[in-house]
């Protein structure tokens, strides 16, 4: 019998999990990944990390390197390009250097992440308009920037703040754009990022809220930017930091499409066709604490997405769980961090009980804890925290807690490991379930007498 053959669509962390997976578990499966870059593994945004000084070139930091790749017997299609999918005879058209091709499949699975463009701001396609989710795109942001003096971001998301604090480092005048009322507003409440957008404003970061870029147009400066509240902002250069869609040209006249063109997938990954399964970027996941599946371009969603569709690809049977969207950074000095749902997201499924827990590591420094668990049964739904010090590896814990369903109660009497020489941090998470927790308890008597 011949060995199952594999392809995958995308050398990016969901397509690099799935092919690594796929040989791990049987390595007699033939697995090719298609790719139109030329590298595997890109981390977007790699720029930021190169202005701030923690990498010396963009390629420095990939999670898995071509050659590694094809030490496990991958086999490596990079720099060519998908035209066409026929579902029907298991078939890619593909062409690399002008030169047209086929290549069939037994199983197919679609890791082609998302793109980053706007459809909706004129003049976005502007060159002095920029992104870096790619390796190509950074690239040119680079060499354009190397000459900016003023960088108008459009996004007060992760992507945009991140671009924010390297370009303020890197000494450019940097204006910010968000369309709501609070920064990261997916991730944070609005009193948990008030410290990081004072510290923003006195690093000199403009910041304009609650309005949208409308257009850009050339002008003696450069750009200007008009907003949705006729603000006319000049700058240099206009990064874009929004819009990051699925991927998904190659398939909507293939496969069922949800309206925001995520590939529709069961609860296997597979799509509407049997032998094609779709990961990462291109679809959405179940979101742990709601009733509803969501669109969490992240990383992790994507390593595990790919990870699950690899196995089913194989004939396995692995459901995919709920997603805890967990996110962190390092901005303007403040460590920033958050797992699951923010309250106002809470509030939509449950009714609620918040709280903010304040207290100082063993050299006083200050550290800011919000847990948000539901109000009759304690179970945690999310939290966020802040401080001077590494508190980003606290969000994992809860994470964790949170997919595990606990409730304050279950994480306040948690054992943990506890080295009064070392960090206080860990305790910094269980005194903030307890006193949710006294919370809770205190609410449920008044509201019995």
């Amino acid at each position: 019998m011949e060995p199952l053959n594999i392809v995958i669509i995308g050398a990016s962390f969901a397509g690099i999990s799935s092919a690594l997976t796929i040989k791990q578990l049987n390595e007699n499966t033939s697995v090719t990944v298609i790719d139109r870059q030329e590298t595997v593994g890109f981390i977007p945004n790699s720029i930021n990390r190169l202005l701030k000084g923690k990498i010396k070139q963009l390629t420095d930091q990939m999670p898995e390197t071509k050659e590694r790749m094809l030490e496990a017997g991958i086999d490596l299609l990079l720099g060519h390009e998908v035209l066409a999918l026929d579902a029907e005879i298991k078939q890619l058209q593909l062409t690399h250097q002008g030169e047209i091709s086929t290549l069939h499949y037994d199983k197919l699975i679609l890791a082609m992440g998302s793109i980053q463009l706007s459809e909706r701001i004129d003049g976005a396609d502007h060159p002095a308009v920029l992104t870096t989710k790619t390796l190509a795109a950074s690239l040119k942001s680079q060499e354009e920037l190397k000459e900016a003096t003023h960088l108008l971001i459009v996004g007060g998301g992760q992507v945009g703040l991140e671009a924010a604090d390297a370009y303020t480092r890197a000494g450019k005048k940097v204006t910010l754009v968000e369309a709501f009322a609070s920064l990261a507003f997916k991730s944070f409440d609005p009193e948990m990022v008030t410290e990081l957008e004072k510290r923003m404003l006195e690093s000199g970061v403009t910041i304009y809220k609650n309005q949208q870029a409308e257009v850009i147009r050339v002008s003696e400066e450069g750009l200007t930017t008009t907003t949705s509240q006729n603000e006319i902002l000049a700058s240099s250069h206009v990064l874009l930091a929004v819009n990051f869609r699925p991927n998904s040209q190659l398939v909507t006249n293939h496969l069922a499409c949800h309206l925001d063109r995520t590939v529709v997938v069961n609860d296997y990954l597979q799509t509407s066709q049997a032998d094609v399964y779709a990961a990462g970027d291109l679809i959405r996941v179940p979101y742990t604490g709601t009733n509803s599946e969501y669109y969490l371009p992240f990383v992790n969603n994507a390593v595990i997405t790919g990870r699950l569709a690899a196995m089913n690809a194989l004939g396995m049977s692995e459901k995919v769980d709920t997603f805890v969207r967990v996110v962190g950074s390092q901005l303007f000095g403040l460590f920033i961090a958050s797992a699951g749902l923010t309250e106002e997201e809470a509030q939509l499924y449950h009714q609620t009980i918040t709280i903010i827990h304040r207290q100082t590591d063993e050299q006083k420094c200050p550290m800011t804890l919000k847990l948000i668990v539901e109000k009759t049964s304690g179970r945690l739904l999310g939290g966020q925290v802040y401080s001077d010090v590494n508190v980003i590896a606290l969000m994992d814990t809860l994470a964790v807690a949170i997919k595990a369903n606990l409730s304050d109660r279950d994480l306040a009497f948690q054992d943990y490991l506890y080295d009064s020489m070392d960090s206080i941090m860990a305790p910094l998470l269980h005194e903030a379930a307890f006193a949710i927790y006294r919370k809770r308890l205190k609410g449920a008597s008044l509201d019995a007498s």
